[in-house]
């Protein structure tokens, strides 16, 4: 029956939705009209003040139940395993705590979930307010369950997308080496190994050329040098001209 208290539930103008969109299977003409009135407010907030005090209450106890000694008298091993033990009955204490606590919780909200569902019109009007709710929640679940399945798919091709790429590195790897390989062999191969006549004589002509000029160079540079050593000119305190000279020790 309702109460003074009790907040009323207008339906709101159904809007278009959207089938992809996941926020429009979320709302229902209830959705945002729904609100606690301020006996249901105090209600809440004073059985989570009781919750608390009642965990208080219970690592208080687990720490009373036992004799705590003069941790003055103990050594740090002895004293480090009486921590360990405190530290044991506090989780303890607290899972059992929060395991009575699960369970109340559960007893609380089954009965009345179970009127708004199946209730009829023997159905309160405190358990018709929070059907839509349950609808709602029933929708989270199966979208909740639908994105973790999604979303395994997708580290699972993720994972072999990881394991492809990697083989495809070990074979670019192996790829650059017999690359390397075959360009050392090209680099040993000389004008001779070359079975086509008219490119061994192309590549021939290429390399005289190439040791002629090399020739011409080293000579340039040797009288260049020369003349800079012959002019009496301080070359050691010029950089340019002390690489020149060097240079042209180092290639004779």
């Amino acid at each position: 029956m309702a109460t003074k208290d009790d907040v009323e539930m207008i339906d709101t103008i159904t809007k278009p939705r959207n089938a992809n969109d996941y926020a429009d299977l979320l709302q229902t003409n209830h959705s945002d009209a729904f609100a606690f009135s301020e006996n249901e407010q105090l209600a809440l907030e004073l059985f989570e003040q009781l919750r608390e005090l009642e965990l208080q209450q219970n690592l208080l106890q687990a720490q009373q139940a036992e004799h705590v000694p003069n941790v003055s008298a103990l050594s740090d091993d002895e004293l480090q395993e009486q921590l360990i033990i405190a530290q044991r009955e506090a989780m303890e204490a607290k899972t059992e705590y929060e395991l009575r606590n699960r369970i109340t919780h559960n007893v609380l909200v089954m009965d009345p979930v179970l009127k708004a569902v199946h209730g009829g019109e023997r159905t309160g009007f405190a358990e018709k307010r929070i059907l839509p709710l349950i609808t709602e929640n029933d929708t989270v679940s199966m979208l909740h369950g639908s994105l973790t399945t999604k979303l395994t798919s997708i580290q699972r091709a993720s994972s072999l997308a990881q394991q492809a790429n990697i083989i495809a590195n070990r074979k670019n790897k192996e790829l650059s080496q017999t690359m390397l390989a075959l360009a050392e062999e090209m680099k040993a191969q000389s004008a001779k190994d070359i079975e086509d006549p008219r490119l061994r004589d192309q590549v021939g002509a290429v390399e005289k050329e190439s040791k002629e000029s090399r020739r011409r160079m080293k000579t340039l540079k040797g009288i260049l040098s020369a003349m800079i050593v012959g002019s009496g000119i301080n070359w050691a305190a010029d950089a340019d001209l002390t690489e020149l000279v060097m240079e042209d020790e180092d290639d004779g």
